[in-house]
């Protein structure tokens, strides 16, 4: 049976009975490419486009590590999200790893005994994985911080508990002095999370649709931004902004998916799914159109897995 996506794993391990366990798992969703040494996917990820790499960290010659070394110093393959396996983890070991850039690990026993749980982290780090071209250092460092945050708050934390961290820490790395989560339906929308400086007084949760750019976002279904909602007009509680001296706006609309419908779909939203949640963000400094492709891109594969802890409830 051919997989479901068109997205390509390399699962690198000198065990072959590791490659039948993922291989049942995963293979009719993903097309599977398989080595059994780490000189032998290096060879792999020279010939083939590889989406993901699933490796074992314990192997002889070349160990998991020196392989992630290796990929790592590589400009061609930096941006390849890792996951390693272990049956024995250390934690000497996983901070090495993860100093290297890999985003977690996965215990080999999980999947076993908790085959849904492993093939969720793997759509977390597929989901997660965009590339914006030219990223300054301290853009692609807050890109990273965030999403290997929200990898660690989706194995413990609830629906509440996660929107409120992640609202928290995209409002730390991207210096934003206003942040709202607005949890959208057809009779009310409900404020969920604010961070920074508050929604005026005056200003009632129904007044939300009643604002021609937040309008203008449901039926084009695209975020928008602007830096200057004083001249543009194109801006959510305009008059409260002034008084706060907050001109630079963004406003992404926020998806009813999930990671696997997002990969279904080959990253591109579905036509007909609904939209949940609003994220509104201003501050004081102007927007960079390289902010806005990460801050827009964040929101929407994040709020893939927001929506499913909120199915979760």
């Amino acid at each position: 049976m051919s997989a479901e996506s068109d997205y390509t794993i390399l699962v690198v391990d000198d065990d072959r009975s590791s490659h039948i366990i993922v291989k049942n798992l995963i293979g009719k969703k993903y097309t599977l490419v398989h080595a059994q040494e780490p000189q032998q996917a290096i060879n792999i990820l020279s010939e083939k486009k590889i989406d993901l790499i699933l490796s074992d960290i314990h192997m002889p010659g070349m160990t998991g590590l020196e392989f992630l070394e290796a990929i790592k110093k590589d400009s061609d393959k930096v941006n390849i999200p890792i996951l390693l396996m272990t049956s024995l983890p250390t934690l000497e070991k996983e901070q090495k790893a993860m100093d290297l850039g890999a985003k977690d690990f996965i215990q080999k026993n999980l999947f076993h005994e908790k085959p849904q749980e492993v093939a969720e982290r793997i759509e977390m780090k597929l989901v997660s994985n965009f590339v914006v071209p030219d990223l300054s250092k301290k853009l692609a460092a807050n890109k990273k911080t965030l999403v290997e945050d929200m990898m660690v708050r989706m194995e413990t934390m609830d629906f509440l508990n996660v929107s409120q961290e992640f609202c928290r820490q995209l409002a730390k790395l991207f210096e934003l002095e206003h942040l709202s989560f607005w949890k959208l339906s057809k009779d009310k929308p409900h404020l969920l999370v604010t961070v920074g400086s508050q929604v005026p007084e005056n200003y009632n949760p129904e007044d939300l649709y009643t604002e021609l750019v937040f309008r203008r976002m449901i039926k084009n279904r695209k975020p928008y931004f602007t830096n200057n909602i004083y001249n543009t007009k194109q801006g959510v509680f305009i008059e409260g902004s002034r008084k706060e001296g907050l001109p630079a706006e963004i406003g992404v609309p926020m998806f009813a998916i999930t990671e696997s419908d997002l990969i279904n779909n080959h990253m591109k939203i579905p036509e007909k799914a609904s939209i949940f949640g609003y994220i509104l963000m201003k501050r004081s400094k102007v927007f960079s159109t390289k902010e806005y492709a990460v801050l827009s891109n964040l929101i929407i594969r994040c709020s893939t897995m927001i929506w499913r802890l909120y199915k979760q409830m």
